[in-house]
């Protein structure tokens, strides 16, 4: 019992801890989440995306890897959630959905500060870029699938990608690193940096119990197949990929596998809202994707505490 307890109380209590906070103000104050979501988005997560790709020791072989797993990721994670769909003969206008919260996981918000605690910095700096190749895809691929407007979402998800501040940190980053213009890591521009990035974990994780207080649960009984697909299927596949891929430290295997069991992410509710069709009956895809949200986050608890149980005892790389 002991070796499950230290990896829950050292890197999942914390997380579950400030998520709670969260969720218990948005059930009892009328704080807005888009506010916080807003400076998270375009500052605090930005600067903790810089700092780490600027100061990271991975190397651009690393870099390509992980880009390509992610992408790989993506892609099995939509074809098995399309395929399962229309084999259970889940409705057509749900399938955008199911597809979009099993491939994208909560890499960000719950899994740059879950791989920090249990890697430090080189499990932080990967998680931004998991997180920063996931996002492209999302804003590009992930508005084409859940949009109606054909040539129209093409464009506006090119669009959507040049309005991540995101994208500009890494290519800031990467310019800086290949002009050898880093500034000293213990100095004023870098300390500052690296204060403002560290305070976008514990804001990311409030964010998220705000957004789970937000949600309606209305579709339970619908989320069975995406719920398993996230929590069962994605972290085999993580598995199966990191070992295709072939990263040559295995931390970098391990934060991998962790970001894809992380739940479902919340972007891609924003998307369905956004630029999906909404049914004249039945449950909406938005409804829906709030629900698989909000029990894939909860039950993720036990999947991501078993990775880190495995990762502590060396049974995964």
């Amino acid at each position: 019992m002991s070796g499950v307890v230290a990896p829950f109380t050292d890197a999942i209590l914390p997380i579950v801890a400030i998520a709670a906070v969260g969720y218990l103000l948005g059930r009892r104050t009328d704080l807005s989440v888009e506010p916080l979501n807003t400076v998270a988005l375009t500052f605090f997560l930005p600067a903790l995306v810089f700092h780490g790709i600027a100061t990271t020791d991975l190397s651009g072989d690393t870099v390509v890897k992980l880009v390509g797993g992610v992408l790989a990721y993506v892609f099995v994670l939509m074809g098995i959630a399309y395929v399962g769909g229309r084999a259970l003969d889940v409705p057509e206008a749900l399938l955008p959905a199911i597809a979009l919260s099993s491939a994208f996981p909560n890499s960000g918000f719950v899994g740059i500060p879950l791989t920090g605690f249990v890697f430090g910095d080189i499990g932080r700096t990967t998680a931004t870029l998991f997180l920063t190749t996931q996002s492209v895809v999302l804003y590009t691929l992930g508005v084409y699938v859940v949009s109606s407007e054909g040539e129209n979402a093409a464009m506006e998800a090119v669009r959507e990608v040049f309005r991540l501040p995101l994208v500009y940190a890494v290519i800031a980053a990467a310019a800086f690193r290949a002009l050898g213009l880093v500034p000293p890591v213990d100095g004023t521009f870098m300390t500052t940096v690296d204060s403002v990035g560290s305070a976008s974990i514990p804001l990311m994780l409030t964010v998220v119990g705000i957004q789970l207080s937000e949600v309606e649960l209305g579709a339970l009984r619908h989320t069975l197949f995406p719920a398993g697909l996230k929590l069962a299927v994605a972290p085999v596949v993580g598995a199966a990929l990191a070992l295709a891929v072939g990263f040559s430290d295995p931390r970098v295997s391990n934060v991998f596998v962790i970001e894809c069991a992380t739940p479902a992410a919340v972007t891609p509710l924003a998307l369905i809202i956004a630029y999906g069709e909404t049914p004249e009956e039945g449950i909406s895809a938005a409804e829906f994707t709030s629900t698989v949200i909000f029990v894939t986050t909860v039950l993720s608890v036990v999947v991501l505490t078993g990775l880190v149980v495995g990762v502590r005892n060396g049974w995964l790389f």
